[in-house]
C-alpha cells in the first residue's frame, strides 16, 4: 500500500519516473484533479518557491531554510524574520 501511495505522491510531484504512464496498476492516480496540491499556484511555482528541482532531484534555493530569510518573492515580510540582512 505504502508504494502505491508513494507513487502517487512522486507522480503529483513531478518526479519523472512516476509520469502518469508508467504508474501500474493506473487506478492510483485516479481523480487526481479532485485530490492534487490545490489551485493556488501551479505546481512548478510551487516548486520553484520552495526551491526544488524535481528532474535534476536537487534542491535549488534553501536560504529561506538554511539562514532564516524570507522565501523567494517575499521581501515584504522581511520584517518578521529576525536575522542581519548579508
Amino acid at each position: 500500500m505504502q508504494m502505491l501511495v508513494l507513487s502517487r505522491v512522486k507522480s503529483q510531484l513531478g518526479y519523472p519516473e512516476a509520469a502518469p504512464d508508467f504508474i501500474k496498476p493506473q487506478s492510483v492516480i485516479t481523480h487526481l484533479d479532485q485530490y492534487s496540491m490545490g489551485t493556488e499556484r501551479p505546481l512548478e511555482k510551487f516548486l520553484e518557491y520552495v526551491g526544488l528541482d524535481m528532474k535534476k532531484k536537487e534542491v535549488i534555493k534553501t536560504g529561506w531554510c538554511e539562514k532564516g530569510q524570507p522565501p523567494p518573492n517575499k521581501q515584504e515580510f522581511i520584517s518578521l524574520y529576525d536575522f542581519v540582512a548579508e
